[in-house]
């Protein structure tokens, strides 16, 4: 077993192949869907990026997040339940399709419910 969540994940290449799933699945997500398609392409590209970096330092990588926290980036835009729910369904779909073990997919859905507070109803 490796080290890191992020050498599970497989590194930059694999953290960038599975947000670049998560973000098409969100785009195509009947409930969180019409929050992500409102956005300009260059809002989704900047949110994917630093998802994207997000997942990789905060997953034992070498990188570093230089984006807002959880609270800053939600503040305002009164994510509902259902939205997040529909958010992190797709995060374990993208990993699923990607084929990561289980135990994986357990860690990173644990990382992504402990964030919840941080992100609803804000």
């Amino acid at each position: 077993m490796s080290d890191t969540l992020y050498d599970r994940l497989g590194g930059f290449a694999g953290i960038d192949k599975l947000v670049n799933r998560i973000v098409e699945l969100h785009l195509q997500n009947d409930v969180a869907g019409p929050r992500y398609r409102a956005l300009d392409e260059a809002a989704i590209d900047h949110a994917r990026e630093k998802v994207k970096e997000f997942l990789a330092a905060g997953s034992g990588g070498p990188v570093e997040y230089t984006g807002r926290s959880m609270i800053e980036t939600h503040t305002g835009m009164n994510v509902s339940a259902a939205e997040f729910v529909a958010v992190v369904d797709d995060i374990l779909q993208a990993m699923q399709e990607m084929e990561y073990p289980q135990p994986v997919c357990n860690e990173v859905l644990g990382v992504a419910y402990s964030l919840k507070e941080e992100i609803i109803h804000r």
